[in-house]
């Protein structure tokens, strides 16, 4: 497992640097002092999850929206409306920085698997997020209707939480053409990353879509988001 840690505070960084280093399974923990070094490093390194500060909410919208390594936001902070800034930048849970050491193992393991980690106080402020009436459902009908079939397999892909190499092998095209339908998805969906725009898809099951399959029998809807949160973790995506 490689991670890239990135936190300003010198102290807390090279504590849990080297708290992370003894985590069974982590081959390589990065550090960066600042969003722009955590960026440039993503450039050239390849990552399998990354953990910005409090002050990294620019780069996990930045991460996001352009790499699939998924994101677990740390902070000092729980109020519901950061809580929900953080969700709408796409990261995929967040850790207290007071519970970070406790509970940070686990966290990892959760979304390394494609699940999130949300507290239950975290959980509640999510689910306010989600949008209802008949507007919301004919404009989310509307947006998937747009896609071809090729863009709705990604799309499904992204809500199962795979990253770009298993999409690839799992539609049988190279990475190259997966970034390029993820890039094109996110336009037609009018999203910022792809955790809203699998967020989409998981509401469209209840409008008739379904997962993608790469055999040919037929998957049950996805459960939509209201149902699957949990008091801890739930099963989400990039």
């Amino acid at each position: 497992m490689r991670l890239l840690l990135i936190e300003d505070d010198q102290a807390f960084q090279m504590a849990l640097a080297s708290h992370l280093r003894l985590l069974p399974g982590v081959d390589q923990v990065a550090v960066a002092s600042d969003g722009e070094q955590g960026l440039d490093w993503l450039q050239h390194q390849g990552v399998d999850l990354v953990l910005p500060g409090i002050g990294g909410l620019a780069t996990c919208r930045q991460i996001t929206a352009t790499h699939p390594a998924p994101v677990l936001i740390l902070t000092s902070h729980d109020d519901t409306r950061w809580l929900q800034q953080i969700w709408q930048a796409g990261a995929r849970g967040y850790l207290h920085k007071e519970r970070a050491f406790a509970q940070v193992e686990l966290a990892l393991r959760s979304l390394l698997l494609g699940a999130s980690w949300w507290d239950q106080k975290a959980t509640a402020a999510l689910q306010r997020l989600e949008p209802e009436g008949v507007a919301a459902a004919a404009a989310s009908r509307a947006l998937m209707a747009a896609l071809t079939r090729r863009e709705q397999e990604v799309l499904a892909c992204l809500a199962d939480g795979d990253n770009n190499r298993t999409i690839a092998q799992r539609l049988g095209i190279g990475e190259g053409t997966v970034r390029s339908h993820v890039h094109v998805l996110l336009q037609k969906l009018q999203v910022n990353n792809r955790t809203q725009a699998a967020l989409l898809w998981r509401r469209s099951a209840g409008q008739g879509h379904r997962s993608f399959s790469t055999d040919a029998s037929p998957e049950p809807p996805v459960m939509p988001v209201r149902a699957q949160y949990g008091q801890g973790m739930h099963p989400e995506v990039p």
